[in-house]
This record gives structure tokens, sequence and C-alpha cells, in this order.
């Protein structure tokens, strides 16, 4: 008896001190990470000319820098023009998606295994290794310069990510629809009344990532988006960075990151258990 009482007081050390050890780590790795984070923050709010500092934080703090920023410059432009394409892409891939997710999960045809085969091998090769052939074919559609352009990539390759989405379907019984269908339902009512009431966690999900694309995304935009007016946030602000521009841009840029990371932080916030659920349902079942 003594024996096991050892045994459990070593266990609930050793319990303990694994977790002071993760909490510490976990919190010297968070500490690391919002460093960059509050240094363009701070940046954002200094009276300074410039990306070199003797400090951290700014001496003296202010406003201009946002005052500029939308008043000085073409960041309301691009702001606009991104904030156009993130809603647009939002709608129309969380729809792609899904219905593809759920034509996948629910119906069975012939060459069904072979698209998801294809759709997987398609998956695994960088994004960036089309982006020629990409351009190329916008160009024939004189389609080069317009925000449009990659609205249509976007929602184009929408169906590619529809595995996540069909893990979470495939965890629905089957009975659902299939006593819907016998009681007249069409299957487009099936997925839009029962299906999609179903999964809102995955339709938060997915929509949450379509949303934050177009913000993040630098390589296929700066291609596409020759000119200034069309630019979206992340081209825009990141022409600033040029070495001809960045000492008289640089707090201007900042501004813009906070500015950016503000509709994204407030959906995370806001969204995140959905955002969780998604991801941990769809991975139930592949």
């Amino acid at each position: 008896m003594a024996k096991a009482d050892k045994t459990i007081k070593s266990y609930k050390a050793t319990r303990t001190f694994d977790a002071i050890w993760s909490n510490l780590l976990a919190f010297i790795l968070v500490a690391l990470w919002m460093i960059p984070v509050l240094w363009i923050v701070a940046s954002a709010f200094s009276t300074q000319i410039g990306y070199i500092s003797t400090t951290f934080f700014p001496t003296s703090w202010t406003f201009d820098n946002f005052v500029d920023l939308f008043t000085k410059t073409k960041f309301p432009q691009w702001l606009l023009n991104t904030t156009i394409i993130a809603i647009a892409n939002t709608v129309l891939t969380t729809f792609f998606t899904t219905i593809t997710a759920y034509i996948l999960s629910r119906f069975r045809f012939k060459s069904r295994k072979l698209l998801m085969n294809i759709s997987l091998i398609l998956g695994m090769f960088p994004g960036f290794m089309a982006m020629i052939a990409v351009y190329l074919i916008l160009s024939m559609f004189n389609l080069i310069g317009s925000i449009w352009a990659l609205l249509i990539y976007y929602v184009a390759g929408a169906g590619l990510g529809f595995f996540t989405c069909k893990g979470y379907f495939d965890t629905l019984p089957k009975d659902i629809d299939e006593s819907a269908y016998l009681d007249g339902a069409s299957h487009l009512r099936i997925f839009f009344q029962i299906f999609l009431p179903l999964a809102k966690p995955m339709l938060i999900y997915t929509a949450l990532l379509a949303f934050m694309a177009p913000w993040a995304d630098y390589i296929l935009a700066s291609l596409v988006l020759t000119s200034d007016a069309s630019k979206t946030v992340a081209v825009g602000l990141y022409s600033w960075m040029d070495s001809t521009m960045i000492n008289v841009y640089f707090t201007k840029f900042a501004a813009g990151c906070v500015v950016v990371a503000i509709p994204i932080v407030t959906l995370y916030i806001f969204l995140q258990k959905f955002f969780i659920e998604g991801i941990s349902a769809g991975a139930v079942k592949g």
C-alpha cells in the first residue's frame, strides 16, 4: 500500500513539474512571438521618421500616422479593394467548397475516388508553381490589373479545399438526408435547409479562411495587380518597403499593418470557438 502511495505521489509530482515547464515554455514562445508585433504597433504611433530607432518604444506618441494613412496615401482604395475581394470570396468560396464536400460525401459515382485523388495530388503542389500559367490565362482575357482576376482565381480553386468540410459531412448520419429525400425534399433543399444549419462550425471555419486569404496574399496579387489604384493592402503596403521609400513611409506602413490586423483579429476572437470546432470536427473522418 505504501509503495502504491509513493507511486501516486511521484506521478503527481511529475505531472506538476511537466505542467510548470510546459506553461513556462509557452509563455516564452508567446513573448518571443509578440516582440515584432509590439514593435510594429509601437512604430505606428511613433513621431520618428524612418525605421531605425535607438529605443524599442517611441519617445513620443502620435496618431498622425493613421491620419496621414487615410488622407495622404492610396491606402483607403487598397483597403476597399481588399474588402470587396474578401467579402465576395467568402460568399462564393464557402458555397463552392461546402457543396463540393456535400456531393463527394453523399453521392457515389464512377469517378468519385479518381476526382478525390487528383484533388489531393494537386493540393500537394505549391500554388506559386502555377503562377506563370495563371498569369498567361488571365492576360488572354485582359484581366491583368483588375481585382476581379484575383477573385476568379480564388473561387476557381475553391472546390479543391473540400477535404475538411467533407470529413465533417461524413460524420452526419445518412438517415437524416435519406428521410428528407423520401419525404420529397430535393437534394438542394436538403443541402440548404438541413446540412448547412447542422454544419455551422464548418461554415464559419471555411468562411473565415476564405476571408483571410485576400488580406495575406502577396505573390499572386503583386503579379496580377499592376496599377497603383487596383492594389490590395498586402501589395500596397509592401511597396512602401522599397529602399527608396522605407524611410518616408515606414511609420505609415506600421499604421497600415495595425489597421489591416484589426478585422482579422476581431473575427478570430469572436469566432474562435466555431473555428476550433470546425477543425476538430473536420478531422474526425476524412
